[in-house]
């Protein structure tokens, strides 16, 4: 959302400096026109009479409509671009990081130790706090218990990942029975 933030700015401050520079030159009389030649007069008449009726509090619904959703929008963005952005490193202890994606070689090696998983996928996200959101996928024969399969594998990452010195914060294994010739891994 900061990328579409500032690209919004970006125009808005762009179009208002092409309006500052032709206000000056129009001003001045440089250009050889005067402003009230130029042929925007009908725009011109419409924003004048806007502008005075939003002075003298004589507003139509949808003037007021539109002023409050233009409100609004600003807020919405000026929220989003202060909203710090995520964290791009997992936090381990006071001062030391590490990249995401060894925390996802780390726990995928936990996740495939266990002969009853064909094949998996990690996803690791970073906090501000220490320690990572860690979301495992893993593919199961069908048939195999889901739910004593599910702690193995649970236990297993958190033992890897605290062996490491990685703290997770929030561990998440789903786990899909899938047909073993599907999967990339072959059947061990």
């Amino acid at each position: 959302m900061r990328i579409f933030n500032r690209i919004v700015i970006i125009l808005l401050l762009a179009g208002l400096f092409v309006l500052g520079v032709l206000a000056v030159l129009y001003s001045v009389g440089v250009a050889g026109y005067r402003l009230a030649e130029l042929p925007l007069d009908t725009f011109s008449q419409n924003l004048i009479r806007a502008v005075r009726n939003i002075e003298t509090g004589n507003l139509h619904v949808l003037d007021v409509g539109g002023l409050v959703i233009i409100a609004l929008l600003g807020l919405v963005l000026l929220v989003f671009e202060l909203k710090p952005p995520a964290p791009r490193r997992v936090r381990m202890q006071q001062g030391t990081y590490i990249t995401r994606r060894a925390v996802e070689n780390e726990a995928i090696e936990a996740v495939e130790q266990s002969p009853e998983v064909l094949q998996s996928s990690v996803n690791v996200k970073a906090q501000r706090k220490p320690g990572a959101k860690v979301n495992v996928k893993a593919s199961i024969r069908p048939g195999e218990d889901v739910g004593s399969t599910r702690s193995r594998v649970q236990d297993r990452v958190q033992r890897r990942l605290s062996q490491v010195g990685v703290p997770i914060s929030n561990l998440k294994v789903r786990l899909v029975e899938s047909d073993p010739r599907e999967t990339r891994t072959r059947v061990r």
